[in-house]
């Protein structure tokens, strides 16, 4: 019976207003984890470059001609009514290697999900408190086939790995109980791509991730202080397909205005049968659009002796839209100012991207307004730091 009313409770007070971002649906999702995606957007899958591999889009691997390795590191910072919270961890790590002259392949691991949160409410009877950990990582294969200097194809397989822990305490009779849900995710989804070239000035590139195998709960819950628990394995029906495609416009050498789109669909019905993730009455998931343009400037001379001839810069703007609304209300947006910075050694063995990304979201009595900044550094090395440097 104290099970009964606890569950009872929980999604009671889940009811309450709250973050969007912080407690409804499946956290927050990281559509992009690098620092060059994250300063240039969506745009980011129509672009190539001689001295980079994106990750973005499986089929510029058809162009590598040396091996790749990288990795990347993110912080978040969010401040909701004056308080201020930080998350920094690992986001990616990846190898692209050629094979013969027309294809290539990548091997990589990127973070994708956070369901880290936590929430305190007062009651009548006491204080509700709830403290959710975890995330997804997806472990991805790519391969890339170049099929023409103009046309380029890539497929990429990705597996979603990940876990979930859910602690709640909310006093009943008098007494503090607590609510556990723990549990492992899975899922895997597949990934098209196609590049295209139209003559010397615009690129193409489009890609479409489609979760063939949704992501799986296997977990089970338990009341504190007692040896009961139940097992139980619940569907992400709601996990989105999501397109992208981008625009580059090679203005000059050295300067390239990007613009890019992405939607992510989502079920309509696939929160009404959760358990776990379930959404409080009146919340529904809509289509996210989400739209930026940037533009970048290359180095003036990479193997420069000035560094600042080594250096580029991109700087850009970005609109979009949550995947939750509430009572058929107007969309949650999200605007930010993108800007990043790279520089590279004049051996051609090294690059280093730095990222910012600034901006507010939210705003009404149902989502309170946030206001955060995400900073992300990546470092790219290639197979040139491996070879033997002949002297004369």
């Amino acid at each position: 019976m104290r099970k009964v009313i606890l569950l009872v409770l929980v999604f009671s007070y889940s009811l309450m207003a709250q973050s969007a971002y912080y407690r409804l649906g499946y956290g927050d999702i990281y559509p992009t984890t690098d620092p060059s995606g994250s300063s240039l957007g969506q745009g980011v899958v129509a672009l190539q470059d001689s001295v980079r591999i994106s990750l973005q889009n499986p089929a510029v691997l058809g162009d590598l001609k040396r091996v790749y390795f990288g990795a990347a590191l993110g912080s978040e910072f969010r401040s909701v009514d004056d308080v201020v919270t930080n998350n920094t961890r690992l986001e990616q790590l990846f190898m692209s290697i050629p094979i013969g002259k027309k294809f290539g392949m990548n091997f990589a691991t990127r973070a994708i999900s956070d369901f880290k949160s936590e929430y305190e409410i007062n009651t009548t009877e006491g204080i509700f408190s709830e403290n959710s950990e975890g995330g997804l990582w997806d472990y991805q294969i790519g391969l890339g086939y170049s099929y023409s200097p103009q046309i380029k194809l890539g497929l990429k397989l990705h597996t979603f790995q990940g876990l979930l822990r859910r602690e709640s305490i909310a006093p009943i009779g008098g007494e503090m109980e607590m609510y556990v849900i723990k549990g492992d995710i899975s899922g895997k989804s597949l990934e098209l791509g196609a590049l295209a070239n139209l003559g010397e000035k615009v690129s193409l590139g489009l890609t479409v991730d489609v979760p063939y195998s949704k992501p799986v709960l296997n977990g089970n819950d338990s009341l504190g202080g007692t040896y009961e628990f139940n097992e139980f394995i619940e569907e992400l029906n709601a996990w989105p397909t999501t397109i992208k495609f981008g625009v580059v416009y090679h203005h000059s050498d050295y300067t390239k205005f990007i613009s890019g789109l992405r939607q992510e669909v989502y079920n309509d019905a696939g929160f009404d049968d959760a358990r776990v993730f379930a959404l409080p009455d009146g919340w529904k998931t809509v289509p996210v659009a989400a739209f930026q343009i940037a533009m970048q400037r290359i180095p003036s001379d990479r193997t420069s002796r000035s560094w600042y001839k080594r250096v580029g810069w991109e700087t850009g703007v970005s609109i979009k839209n949550h995947y939750l609304v509430l009572d058929d209300a107007n969309m949650i947006f999200e605007y930010s100012l993108l800007t990043g910075l790279n520089f590279g050694l004049r051996n051609g063995r090294a690059l280093f991207d730095l990222s910012g990304e600034f901006g507010s979201r939210g705003g009404d009595e149902n989502l309170p307004e946030e206001l955060f900044a995400r900073v992300k550094f990546g470092i790219q090395i290639n197979d040139m730091w491996f070879r033997k440097v002949k002297r004369r």
